[in-house]
């Protein structure tokens, strides 16, 4: 029994002795991290924190002239997956760190945040950053090319894993001119190896050097499954080189709303809303659409850009100029086909232009160009055009441009009318063989400028025309008409 309570206290005692050693051990390897630091003269560090139970360091007022005059206010990384024989040494995730070495920590935290020069590459300020579930894996960092720094940067973007992702207050002013480029926050959720699950900018800001009002503001930009991981993958290679391809990015859904700035009010210009949807049916089916709404165009009288806007819409009977885009389209790899559904531009009281075509064949070569960018390789493919059409339904916009050309030229609108369609039925356009298929199309097109309706313009080549065969179409003396299969219908 006397021995139990003798070991008892000893346990007690010796916990005790721990304790009171940590304090001593956490300031002796805080020194030893500041001392590490700023042996080379070049870096310097106001405080060092170290907690070892909670593999915490912490560093406030670090200023580096090596890294283009960097500076940090605070550094504190918790949950440090680092040695503890390296803290002691001296050695941090900061300056310590090598390319290619692993790296792992529950949260890191930066405040105020300095980096660059306004002369060579620009200067970097944020308020604060905060990553969350940092995971860096061990990656190859022994290219030496003359793109070391790329290639390296998109090897670890390839290795790196991040839970969650905060950056507050964010600036970026480019070399020069000074011009800079802001957002208010940037979160990002579950970053793998260049997949984002999702990010979101707010308060995106474009500002002259010279101005105090943004030019151009984005209020909210949300992005869903953004996928850059053929881009790093292109970037990693220690073949990269500038203007090579670097692949395609992929997005589930992303959209911009609230835009603003000097820019559009200079013009009266307002956008509601661009929207980017991306829905896969299965591994090969995906089914895209674009959307572009409520852009309105309202001249001011402030300026001589907008009086002479205007003026122009004032000619046509406009107060305003309303406008709205909506283009869907399927990419198909299984029946190895791209099918643009319908793109169309709309205008209340003006018009209605819509556009669709189909794709076949498409081959490899193809995929390469649309995966990796790669556009050399597109004469290399076999994929051909089936058929596409052109439809302009008349909704007033005929009228009003026929009355806004006869005040400019101050001649009746009917005899502006009848001089276009006459100059329409009579245009031969150089390098292109003038064949009667050529004459009724341009008919169709005058009519259509004399009496309005909807004009229809199909074009169904027979066999479909190849990629490779393009150029024939810019050739001397080739038959467009022909080669394209176009026909022109009128309507009402």
């Amino acid at each position: 029994m006397k021995k139990g309570i003798i070991a008892g206290i000893a346990a007690v005692a010796l916990a005790g002795i721990v304790a009171a050693a940590f304090p001593l051990v956490e300031g002796f390897a805080a020194s030893r991290i500041k001392a590490e630091i700023e042996r080379n003269g070049a870096t310097t560090v106001g405080q060092v924190e170290v907690g070892l139970l909670a593999r915490r360091v912490m560093l406030a007022d670090v200023k580096s002239s090596h890294a283009a005059g960097l500076s940090i206010g605070r550094w504190e990384a918790s949950g440090l997956g680092w040695p503890l024989a390296e803290l002691l040494r001296g050695r941090t995730p900061l300056a310590g760190f090598q390319w290619g070495s692993p790296l792992q920590a529950d949260r890191v935290e930066l405040q105020q945040i300095r980096f660059g020069d306004r002369g060579i590459a620009g200067t970097w300020s944020v308020e604060s950053l905060v990553l969350e579930g940092l995971d860096l894996a061990r990656f190859d960092a022994s290219d030496d090319g003359p793109y070391h720094d790329v290639v390296l940067l998109a090897r670890a973007m390839r290795a790196l894993s991040v839970r969650r992702f905060e950056q507050i207050g964010t600036v970026f002013a480019s070399p020069g001119s000074g011009d800079t480029y802001g957002a208010s926050k940037i979160d990002i959720d579950r970053y793998e190896g260049g997949r984002m699950a999702s990010a979101t900018a707010l308060g995106f800001e474009v500002t002259a050097s010279a101005g105090r009002a943004p030019l151009y503001r984005v209020a909210n930009i949300d992005v869903r499954g953004l996928d850059t991981r053929r881009i790093l993958a292109a970037l990693s290679s220690a073949d990269w080189r500038p203007n090579d391809p670097i692949g395609q990015v992929k997005v589930e859904r992303a959209s911009a709303v609230g835009f603003g700035g000097e820019m559009f009010t200079r013009y009266g210009a307002s956008l509601s809303a661009v929207t980017i949807e991306t829905l896969r049916e299965n591994a090969k089916v995906s089914r895209t659409r674009t959307r572009i709404e409520g852009f309105v165009l309202a001249p001011p009288l402030r300026n001589l850009e907008a009086l002479t806007l205007r003026m122009a819409l004032q000619a046509m009977g406009l107060r305003e100029l309303k406008l709205g885009f909506d283009c869907a389209g399927v990419e198909d790899r299984e029946r190895d086909e791209v099918t643009i559904d319908r793109c169309a531009l709309s205008g209340p009281d003006l018009a209605e232009i819509s556009f669709t075509a189909r794709l076949v064949g498409a081959d490899d070569a193809f995929w390469h160009v649309v995966d990796d960018g790669d556009t050399a390789a597109l004469y290399d493919s076999k994929a051909a055009l089936a058929s596409a059409q052109l439809v302009l339904a008349d909704g007033g916009l005929l009228e009003r441009g026929l009355k806004a050309l006869a005040a400019t030229t101050g001649q009746p609108a009917a005899t502006v009318r009848a001089n276009l369609a006459r100059d329409v039925r009579r245009f031969q356009p150089a390098g292109l063989l003038i064949t009667q298929n050529l004459t009724q199309l341009l008919d169709a097109v005058a009519r259509f400028v004399e009496k309005g309706g909807t004009l229809t313009v199909d074009a169904r080549p027979e066999p479909p025309l190849a990629i490779d065969r393009i150029d024939y179409l810019t050739s001397p003396g080739a038959d467009l008409v022909n080669a394209l299969g176009l026909t022109a219908t009128l309507s009402r």
